[in-house]
């Protein structure tokens, strides 16, 4: 499963449909995987106004998953996805770069985004659950 900010911050801000969609993902033993442009993306809404949530409480969280990095495959795959997407659109299908990267990865990894932004992500061609 590959992690959106959203499920991160609503599990970090103890929503317990993300905290019982996490305990169900850990008792079947699937890897849940941390995109970094996901990291940026929580960090900077810790940061701002708009969260409760500190950047501890974010920091301890993020410990428990393994991180996707953002290398040449993924990055090129992101482009591809968004440049789809915006010639669906007819235009700019108002999906952002970081979302791309997010569903390069499940793309690349074929793995599905655990996200509240399903939208997006099904813009993009990906495999897409929600945990609300």
């Amino acid at each position: 499963m590959i992690l959106d900010s959203s499920y991160l911050l609503d599990l970090v801000g103890g929503d317990r449909d993300a905290f019982e969609t996490g305990e169900r993902l850990a008792s079947r033993a699937e890897t849940q995987w941390l995109p970094t442009p996901v990291v940026t993306e929580v960090y900077y809404g810790v940061a701002t106004a708009r969260s409760d949530t500190t950047a501890r409480e974010v920091q301890n969280a993020l410990l428990a998953y393994p991180y996707v990095e953002i290398n040449g495959v993924i990055a090129e795959r992101a482009g591809r996805l968004l440049a789809t997407a915006d010639d669906e659109a007819g235009g700019h299908a108002g999906v952002e770069i970081t979302d791309a990267h997010v569903a390069a990865c499940a793309d690349v990894l074929d793995d599905t985004v655990l996200t509240e932004n399903v939208t997006d992500f099904r813009r993009l061609g990906v495999s897409v659950k929600t945990y609300q």
